[in-house]
């Protein structure tokens, strides 16, 4: 081995080392800043299937954060951390490639956001369907997700914290613009707003929902948010998604009325028809690498 070839092996070595370091100490903190919220969210969603069977024409929007590879980086740094975002926000890639694959072979209803928003306001809903979103958008979404809905032809929905991206987000990094870029202009892609610069929480509390910011600074910041979504990719976005999931009813009211056709919460639920004002609080299911089987349930159920 060349001294040259040594030298970048140490340094790959090191970049691995101090990741991991990083990852660890970011885990510790988001680990107990989210000990609280994580508490009240059992995402086993156990007999969810059972308790819905009775719903025959519906709709279950799925919730993503992170696609993460199955490699010895990542399942180390999972068994040293705490961090939620290597824990019940992350879908491994090999588990994602697989969910995706048993709802191609299963032929499930894939509905894009479009087509979830029509048939949700005409109230024809008929048969069982499922949305994909992703929210925050860090890096695994472009480099390891996109490639298998893309080849699949599966529609899906991202949510985009615009005041933070390209930037590290509870030790992951987000997509830059330039990614976000590519993504949003296939056309089976909808892209929304997931706010500015409000993707925190303040005593284990969501900003949004915590009572401790004004109506005017939450309206800014959704102004700001739409605006640079609105410069960077030269479009209109119509889609709103909660951080945490924690809504703010002043928020909702005033984004209905100046642009959001639909807002997302993080709970668990099956849009249905004869649900007013849902649009106004879209229930997501979140998916695990292990609760996909509850979802599955339900939709053999055909």
């Amino acid at each position: 081995m060349t001294k040259k070839k040594r030298r970048l092996v140490l340094y790959m070595i090191l970049t691995m080392v101090a990741l991991l370091i990083l990852m660890f100490f970011s885990g510790l903190q988001q680990g107990k800043a989210r000990q609280k919220v994580t508490q009240k969210v059992d995402y086993s969603y156990l007999n969810f299937a059972e308790k819905n069977s009775n719903v025959k024409d519906g709709v279950i929007v799925l919730a993503y954060h992170r696609i993460l590879k199955n490699n010895a980086t990542v399942s180390f740094a999972q068994k040293i951390s705490k961090n939620p975002q290597l824990q019940e926000y992350n879908v491994s890639q090999d588990e994602f490639i697989r969910q995706m694959n048993w709802l191609k072979k299963n032929h499930i209803s894939i509905w894009s956001m479009s087509q979830f928003i029509e048939h949700t306001k005409n109230n024809t809903i008929r048969g069982r369907h499922v949305v994909i979103t992703f929210d925050d958008i860090d890096t695994t979404l472009p480099r390891n997700a996109s490639q298998k809905l893309a080849e699949l032809s599966i529609p899906f929905t991202f949510f985009v914290i615009t005041g933070k991206v390209g930037q590290n987000l509870d030790g992951e990094q987000l997509a830059s613009w330039s990614e976000i870029t590519q993504l949003a202009v296939k056309s089976n892609v909808t892209v929304g707003l997931h706010t500015n610069d409000l993707h925190y929480q303040v005593d284990n509390d969501p900003i949004l929902s915590s009572g401790t910011l004004s109506k005017k600074a939450i309206i800014k910041d959704y102004q700001k948010s739409k605006q640079k979504l609105e410069k960077q990719l030269s479009i209109n976005p119509t889609v709103f998604a909660y951080p945490y999931g924690s809504p703010n009813k002043a928020l909702t009211e005033y984004m209905s009325s100046h642009g959001m056709v639909a807002i997302f919460l993080l709970e668990p639920g099956i849009v249905s028809n004869n649900m007013p004002d849902i649009l106004k609080r879209v229930p997501r299911f979140i998916v695990t690498n292990s609760n996909f089987t509850e979802l599955q349930k339900w939709l053999e159920v055909r």
